[in-house]
């Protein structure tokens, strides 16, 4: 995780953490299970954990590597 990402993730109630390690889990699997953000680029996109918030993330598609690098927390 990218330094922002990680600053917001101490904000972070244990429910809202939990479900954002369960979504980040899914997209290790299912990376193009999310939006993409920019027209053009599949690499960056973005997605909501639960109903607290989106995160965005990159794609390294040769690496297989995900890099959750924003989170934005409804709470």
């Amino acid at each position: 995780m990218a330094g922002s990402a990680l600053a917001e993730m101490k904000n972070l109630p244990d429910e809202a953490l939990d479900a954002l390690v369960k979504r980040a889990a899914d997209l290790i699997e299912e990376p193009w299970d999310a939006w993409a953000v920019y027209p053009g680029r599949k690499d960056i996109r973005e997605t909501t954990f639960g109903d607290f918030g989106i995160l965005r993330f990159h794609f390294d598609e040769s690496a297989e590597v995900i890099m959750i690098y924003d989170l934005v927390w409804a709470g």
